[in-house]
């Protein structure tokens, strides 16, 4: 009986679509103070250590079951592998990950400066919601389903000056540059669920938090196509 995982962590918002209003306010290097959020929703995680309910038009809970799956040389018990997800998923250190990620674009393509806190004062504010962080697994390997949305306000007006979300499906085979890869582990195993489980806390953290980044670096993409398109001075 293979391990099955299914982590949920959704934390939904509204969708607002793309807004770019770049060209109508001086944001170019400017000042902003960058924060990142959850929304305080329920967080739901399960292990699942036997086949999923077949019937998914409704869900039901699935009784824990006294079967062990060895991996890596060990043994991990049902409650091993949820504690190390419970301890693993870490909605504001992902959030944080994901604004990262969004962040190194702001930086680069608009140059706005971090600041440390509102006393400073700064004219804008660049938020990146973490929606929703997925985690699920197949005997193909194990994916995070991420859904971020960032945004830029000026805060005078408390205009949106910029926004745009994005839903990315990440193979945490993507993110193995990130971690150390214990040794032993193979490139080819270490990504299903199993495997995943063998690792310490620290590196599941890791693994997940890169998965996050990576998505609000898709947002950060979008905002360089969306500068790009601005007029340059002179045309």
């Amino acid at each position: 009986m293979h391990l099955c995982l299914l982590v949920t962590f959704a934390l939904f918002l509204a969708s607002c679509g793309h807004t770019n209003r770049l060209s109508e306010y001086p944001i170019f290097n400017n000042l902003a103070l960058y924060e990142t959020r959850v929304l305080p929703k329920a967080i739901d995680a399960d292990v699942w250590i036997a086949p999923p309910p077949s019937d998914t038009a409704r869900p039901t809970t699935v009784s824990w079951a006294l079967e062990i799956v060895r991996a890596a040389g060990e043994i991990i018990a049902e409650a091993e592998a949820s504690r190390k997800l419970q301890e693993a998923l870490v909605p504001e250190e992902l959030a944080a990950a994901a604004g990262r990620g969004f962040q190194k674009a702001a930086e680069t393509y608009l140059r706005l400066q971090p600041v440390r806190s509102l006393q400073a004062d700064p004219p804008f504010l660049v938020e990146t919601i973490l929606e929703e962080f997925r985690l699920a697994s197949s005997p193909t390997g194990v994916r995070a389903q991420v859904a971020v949305r960032s945004r830029i306000l000026h805060r005078p007006s408390a205009e949106v000056v910029w926004e745009n979300s994005t839903r990315e499906t990440i193979p945490l085979q993507r993110t193995m540059a990130a971690v150390l890869v214990p040794g032993g582990a193979t490139v080819a195993s270490i990504f299903n669920a199993t495997r995943l489980l063998s690792l310490e806390v620290t590196e599941i953290r890791r693994i997940l938090e890169y998965a996050a980044q990576n998505a609000g670096e898709k947002l950060g993409e979008s905002l360089r196509k969306d500068v790009a398109k601005l007029p340059r001075k002179g045309e």
